[in-house]
């Protein structure tokens, strides 16, 4: 006898992402010639094509990862994530970073698996998926976290806003913004909608004033961040040098997770160097550097200059597309993975999502 179908152990039907899988499905059917093109093509024009994969969490459940993470696609399920792993090492052959920089030509398609942050079920589940298939990945971590044992200030956003909610918190007393930007605080969106306010809003300061708007939420809330929330959420320097063990490598995420862009050229400096000072103590550890958020509006020309000068080799975007490599230069660009659409995923790994955009962009600027 059938199982009566339960949505939340199908992350297609989740409810929490059913609106954004359904579109994200929709686009890869969308784009499904486009991906078999790009595949075909592969075959016989793919030299010096480099895929980067982009993650963040990989959890043994969908709902796992709390309502935030799971709301913004930040946590894939385990599931997702081998599936993924499946259709990538049928089509690529993954190299690790070392590769990479070696200078020695690369497979025609390669690719390279990240993971952002350095949480901690990617040494509890994502390594042995990956370990299986004798396939290494680089995790870039956050020199701060290692440092000073500091919860980055989105891991405690998230956090508080997960506990507002589970107390049915009124999304009205969240607003720590003042009237600078109250306009852009979405009460009505819920939780969602003021987590997504307060990113907005918070992604344009420095980390003293970040850490203070944090205390003002936690005093509203009558919340306290718990001691143990690191090592709960963070992998430790053993885990990261058993991961360095079976070929795994690390790389500079920046001090505190900050917009660069944001930051003036000195503060920018700061925050690569310090962390590429505290990384470089942690075996498996290579000067490159993935750009915080990653998307247009976290990283200037200054940025990737800056990052050049404090010995960076190549500095990660998530633009969303492949690269051409070598030829590519300082910057690669990564495919965000967290998906839960087969499709979609295909869609984006073809370099779709990056086309759609600059199609887009030149229709309307005509």
């Amino acid at each position: 006898m059938l199982k009566p179908l339960n949505p939340m152990y199908v992350p297609m039907l989740n409810p929490r992402n059913y609106p954004v899988s359904c579109r994200q499905m929709l686009l890869g059917l969308a784009g499904l010639p486009w991906t078999l093109s790009l595949m075909r093509m592969g075959r016989t024009k793919g030299r010096g094509t480099l895929l980067v994969l982009c993650y963040h969490r990989i959890t043994e459940s969908v709902s796992a990862g709390g309502f935030c993470d799971d709301h913004y696609f930040i946590t894939l399920p385990k599931r997702v994530f081998s599936s993924q792993i499946r259709w990538l090492t049928r089509h690529y052959r993954v190299v690790g970073l070392d590769e990479v920089l070696s200078g020695r030509p690369l497979p025609p398609k390669a690719a390279l698996i990240t993971f952002d942050d350095g949480f901690r079920d990617v040494a509890e589940t994502a390594f042995p998926i990956l370990s299986a298939s004798g396939l290494p990945a680089t995790v870039f971590l956050i020199g701060s976290v290692i440092r000073e044992k500091k919860v980055p200030w989105i891991t405690r956003l998230h956090w508080l806003l997960d506990h507002a909610r589970e107390r049915g918190a009124d999304a009205g007393i969240l607003d720590i913004q003042g009237d600078e930007a109250r306009s852009g605080n979405n009460h009505r969106g819920g939780i969602p909608g003021v987590l997504a306010s307060l990113k907005t809003l918070l992604k344009r300061r420095d980390i003293r004033e970040i850490d203070d708007r944090l205390a003002c939420l936690e005093e509203k809330l009558s919340l306290e961040t718990p001691p143990d929330l690191l090592a709960q959420r963070f992998m430790d320097k053993e885990q990261i040098a058993g991961l360095a063990g079976h070929g795994w490598t690390v790389g500079n995420h920046t001090d505190h997770h900050l917009n660069l862009a944001s930051l003036g050229d000195r503060r920018m400096r700061e925050e690569i160097a310090h962390a590429g000072d505290t990384l470089a103590a942690l075996p498996g550890y290579h000067p490159v550097m993935a750009v915080p958020f990653g998307l247009a509006g976290s990283f200037t020309p200054a940025t990737v200059d800056i990052a050049r000068r404090c010995g960076m080799r190549h500095v990660l975007t998530s633009l969303g597309s492949p690269n051409r490599f070598p030829g590519q230069g300082i910057i690669l660009d990564r495919v965000i993975c967290e998906t839960f659409s087969g499709l979609y995923f295909r869609f984006m790994a073809s370099g779709g999502r990056k086309a759609v955009k600059s199609m887009l962009d030149k229709n309307y600027s005509q």
